[in-house]
């Protein structure tokens, strides 16, 4: 109970008539971990699902990073320019246990090491992850080595997202998109439409499949596709939030969000 303490009566001053209180402190919001997001402008998927897998005690911090809604190369490396920027926002006299930069397609086109550059510009020393890097790390617990790739991008996105996983070791079996180019729109594929279509790609060559960009929404399908195709599924939220808890120090199993999750 806090306690009051002189300054009660009249007196001279800023402090007349006003009672002085001593307060006590605890570890305040999101005690276990605290979670740096930057996401894009013109999205909320990510902040919306990451946030949902997160165990009590995890809290997100969330700015915001310019973004075009065309989902481009050129406009995804635009976003480099206000990164740092970005990340300079979140709680900049606290402490924070991760930083992600919530963009797969950004993070292909910016590069993995130019992302973690602009945040420790303005966070230095702070673990760091991305929809990548997450991904990367999942396939290397869940011992994938081919994977199968199914993303919203228009097919130059695509082709990066797939040429820059070969780059870093991965057999890419298969790469299917749905073509889109606006964000806006990448935000309304329904559920239904991602598991069907993660369905019917042919996976025999494949270890895992890889659901790319924290636009879609995968969270609630995630366990149904791996029922149903018999192979773990790792998508950018999903991983996104894996990799964050692990970096964090959390590596308790969360159920209902596939099989990376129950390592």
């Amino acid at each position: 109970m806090a306690q009051i303490e002189g300054h009660t009566g009249a007196g001279a001053g800023a402090t007349a008539g006003i009672a002085e209180l001593t307060a006590s402190y605890d570890a305040g919001v999101g005690p276990l971990g605290r979670i740096g997001f930057v996401a894009l402008a013109n999205g909320y998927t990510a902040e919306h699902e990451v946030g949902r897998m997160l165990p009590e005690g995890f809290v997100l911090y969330i700015t915001r990073v310019w973004s075009d809604n065309s989902v481009t190369l050129d406009n995804l490396r635009r976003i480099e320019s206000d990164l740092t920027r970005a990340v300079g926002m979140i709680l900049p006299q606290d402490e924070l246990d991760v930083m992600v930069y919530s963009c797969t397609s950004g993070t292909v086109a910016i590069g993995e090491e130019a992302v973690a550059r602009c945040i420790h510009a303005a966070r230095p020393g702070i673990p760091v992850t991305n929809p990548i890097t997450a991904a990367l790390a999942a396939f290397e617990a869940l011992k994938v080595g081919r994977i199968a790739l199914l993303t919203p991008y228009v097919f130059e996105v695509t082709s990066a997202m797939r040429d820059y996983f070969t780059g870093r070791g991965l057999e890419v079996s298969k790469t299917a998109n749905f073509n889109i180019e606006l964000n806006s729109d990448i935000q309304r594929v329904s559920p239904a439409s991602i598991r069907e279509a993660a369905c019917a790609l042919d996976l025999d060559g494949a270890d895992a499949l890889f659901v790319s960009c924290t636009a879609l929404r995968t969270a609630e399908v995630i366990e149904e596709i791996e029922d149903a195709i018999g192979k773990p599924v790792v998508t950018s939220n999903q991983a996104l939030a894996w990799h964050a808890l692990r970096l964090a120090g959390h590596d308790k199993a969360i159920p209902s969000l596939g099989r990376l999750f129950r390592l």
